[in-house]
């Protein structure tokens, strides 16, 4: 009997301790409440976007003195559209790459040849995981491909810096 008295005083100090945390009281009138900022680990807090001929959109790899920053890229998409006149067919060009393992490349073709002001997606990629540069503290670059007469493609790379 006196081991169950026992244990039901314990479990009532216990459950008392649980109740007793401590808790932030009200927010003063005009005061703003201060609440931690929560961020995924793959979200993109920069972009940069051209939709220029034969331009290079740069990914910074930080500001002086950050130099073992890396770049990750979280997703890329590339448009492609005909002007107010159908584009001539032409062979196709590449965005070409710098910063990255592979040196990947992306296929631009010459407009989507239907009718004129057609826009049509190339690519649209978002990664599982950031692709990451190849060298901490070294800028990446997409370089666009000189378009054709009527044509205009659209990049917007998105990524974030990290160490």
């Amino acid at each position: 009997m006196r081991n169950l008295f026992l244990s039901i005083c314990f479990l009532l100090v216990v459950s008392a301790s649980a109740f007793a945390q401590a808790t932030s009281g009200p927010t003063a009138p005009g005061a703003v409440a201060v609440v931690n900022a929560v961020e995924r680990s793959d979200s993109a807090t920069n972009v940069c976007h051209t939709h220029a001929t034969g331009v290079t959109c740069t990914l910074t790899a930080g500001a002086a003195g950050t130099s073992t920053q890396s770049i990750y890229i979280t997703g890329i998409d590339v448009g492609n559209c005909e002007g107010a006149t159908t584009v001539t067919v032409a062979n196709p060009t590449y965005i070409t790459t710098t910063g990255i393992n592979g040196s990947p490349q992306f296929q631009v073709g010459s407009g989507p040849g239907t009718s004129p002001g057609v826009c049509s997606p190339i690519s649209n990629i978002s990664f599982t995981a950031p692709l990451k540069s190849a060298t901490p503290g070294t800028n990446v670059t997409f370089v666009m491909p000189s378009f054709i007469t009527n044509q205009t493609v659209s990049l917007n790379v998105y990524y974030r810096l990290g160490y």
